[in-house]
């Protein structure tokens, strides 16, 4: 795997008027953020994506048609996420058949499990896939609070039990003294772990504390300012980077207010609204936001001066 740095656009998918998979709008979005150099990659059936309702099949074709419509250089990463150890495996090795670039291992699913309590079941599930599968590894960070964030020395253990760990997915979000400690820590460590912000709100905070790159599902939203985002600290240019940094603030706090389980059915709604994706339904168990919360959401699109993207 070459990750070049940049943006990884954790892709949505939507769905037609059957409930299928809208494999026809998937590759039009596809092929819209591949106009920008910045997006250096994809992230397929993440949360973002709905890929907890996907079936094995869709999962396996959302993986194909990256690999099929992005860009050569681009990576493909594909999250894995399964209420069984032995069903994340096998979703591991269906994604290496059809070509995934490299693994992002969700958090394991198990009644009242916490990661600081018994971090010995993340250990053995992540060692389990990544032996199943020869593939890269990214982690899943999450912000404290969350029963399934890592406590920093599980994290750094995870690196050091798991060789094929290349990355981090630093979802941190408001914690930013969290998110410093595993960055200098990761970045200290004799592979040079990748690390990408994944939170919307705080990614200048982070971008200044130091990054690799960016993934978030707001890339399929706003390309253009995360990718700018990103490249405008790079290059030093605090200032520009402030500048997106607020034009998206208001967004950001809707998006990632509570209750925080509707986050990805708000990119949802916000990609319908500027054309990004086809239709707004979403797959139980999650449901549709409010009538209220849609015409709020469509009004901070308008406040902040997003218009619909340019039909394809």
């Amino acid at each position: 795997m070459q990750y070049n740095k940049g943006v990884l656009a954790a892709n949505l998918v939507s769905f037609d008027d059957n409930g299928g998979l809208d494999t026809k709008d998937l590759i039009q979005r596809i092929h819209r953020l591949n106009a920008y150099s910045g997006v250096t990659g994809y992230v397929a059936n993440a949360y973002a994506g709905e890929g907890p309702t996907l079936t094995n099949k869709e999962r396996e074709t959302v993986i194909a048609l990256h690999k099929e419509h992005g860009r050569p250089e681009q990576i493909v990463v594909a999250a894995i996420l399964d209420i069984s150890t032995a069903g994340a495996v096998a979703q591991a090795k269906a994604a290496a058949s059809v070509g995934a670039d490299a693994l992002l291992i969700c958090p394991p699913i198990a009644s009242s499990w916490t990661a600081a309590a018994s971090p010995d079941i993340a250990i053995a599930y992540h060692k389990a896939i990544s032996d199943g599968v020869d593939l890269p590894v990214f982690l899943f960070q999450l912000a404290v609070g969350d029963p399934t964030s890592y406590p920093h020395d599980l994290l750094m253990q995870l690196v050091e039990t798991i060789p094929n760990v290349v990355g981090v997915k630093m979802a941190q979000a408001n914690d930013t003294v969290r998110y410093d400690q595993d960055y200098l820590a990761l970045t200290a460590h004799n592979r040079d772990i990748i690390c990408l912000p994944a939170v919307g709100t705080a990614m200048f905070a982070n971008l200044m504390t130091g990054a690799d790159g960016l993934l978030t599902g707001l890339a399929c939203l706003f390309p253009e300012e995360v990718v700018g985002l990103y490249d405008a600290v790079e290059r030093g240019d605090v200032a520009t980077a402030r500048a997106i940094h607020f034009r998206l603030a208001q967004i950001n706090f809707a998006i990632y207010r509570q209750p925080y389980v509707d986050l990805h059915t708000r990119y949802k709604e916000l990609a319908f609204a500027l054309g990004a994706v086809s239709s707004p339904v979403v797959r139980g168990p999650q449901v549709r936001v409010s009538a209220q919360e849609q015409a709020q959401l469509r009004k901070l699109l308008n406040d902040a001066q997003f218009t619909a993207h340019a039909a394809e």
